[in-house]
């Protein structure tokens, strides 16, 4: 289990707030260039390679580059780049979209961004990082960035404090696990489409079509009708885009992928479009 799963909502918002305030701190000359000095290690332990904090130069620039390179004997061909903005900003404060796009406009076409931050995102910034898949960014905000170096034991300690569930959940395995028919709807057909709704796009309210099913949409819909595990209906709206359903918060709180105090939980998901019934079905773990 993650040390992070653990903590309560005002535990992580207390810690985000002294890991903002290491950074407001130290070095107080140069508070921007310790917060990026720090990336520079993080992206290494991430498993990035030459990680580069580049040159102070005007606000909006990038801040640091690194690699990541390729498979096996193509590792030196095989390589991506990455464009990296950091913002040492309050937890409370919000990064917003325009943001985002400056961070795409310093990216050559075909490398990518990461865009870290002590902050958080606004929605619209979320959906200006996935909507140029020539030049993909990715977030990560301040509570993100947070629980990955309490997971990776990165400038967290941590005393263990003894817990009877855990300890008989070990000795006895089998009186604390769910069947899986107990939680799992299998669909029978196998013509469904597997697709991911990513931390990004739950954040922003949002599901993404897989291409697949898009192409077999009316371009006239603007509503469509999706059955959930063949059991509960919901309405949502079709983007003007067409890559993507909105108005989905309730189903997203309904089978738990966006809790209510905001984390969300990527899931596995599973598509068939019933084009002589007018709905997409769609299949999800619970």
């Amino acid at each position: 289990m993650k040390v992070s799963s653990s903590l309560s909502d005002s535990e992580t918002k207390e810690l985000l707030q002294q890991f903002y305030d290491y950074f407001t701190r130290a070095n107080t000359a140069e508070t921007g260039r310790a917060f990026e000095e720090f990336l520079r290690e993080y992206l290494i332990k991430m498993g990035l390679d030459e990680v580069v904090v580049t040159k102070r130069s005007r606000d909006g620039g990038i801040d640091l580059t690194a690699i990541r390179k390729g498979f096996g004997d193509f590792s030196e061909t095989d390589i991506t780049k990455y464009y990296i903005q950091a913002k040492r900003n309050a937890p409370s404060a919000a990064i917003p979209d325009a943001k985002v796009r400056e961070l795409k406009g310093t990216i050559p076409f075909g490398h990518k961004g990461i865009f870290i931050t002590t902050a958080r995102f606004t929605n619209p910034a979320i959906v200006e990082a996935d909507n140029d898949p020539s030049k993909p960014v990715v977030l990560i905000d301040g509570k993100s960035l947070l629980l990955s170096c309490i997971d990776n034991k990165i400038g967290f300690v941590f005393k263990p404090i003894f817990s009877k569930g855990e300890m008989e959940a070990f000795i006895h395995p089998s009186a604390h696990s769910v069947p899986l028919e107990a939680r799992t709807f299998a669909p029978e057909s196998g013509d469904y489409i597997e697709k991911t709704i990513s931390a990004n796009d739950i954040r922003a309210r949002i599901v993404r079509i897989p291409k697949a099913i898009i192409n077999t949409i009316d371009e006239s819909a603007t509503m469509m009708t999706v059955l959930v595990n063949g059991s509960e209906t919901f309405q949502f709206t079709i983007a003007s885009a067409r890559n993507y359903l909105g108005g989905v918060t309730d189903f997203l709180r309904k089978y738990e992928l966006l809790t209510n105090d905001g984390v969300a939980n990527p899931a596995n998901i599973k598509w068939l479009h019933d084009e002589i019934q007018g709905t997409i079905n769609i299949f999800i773990e619970v």
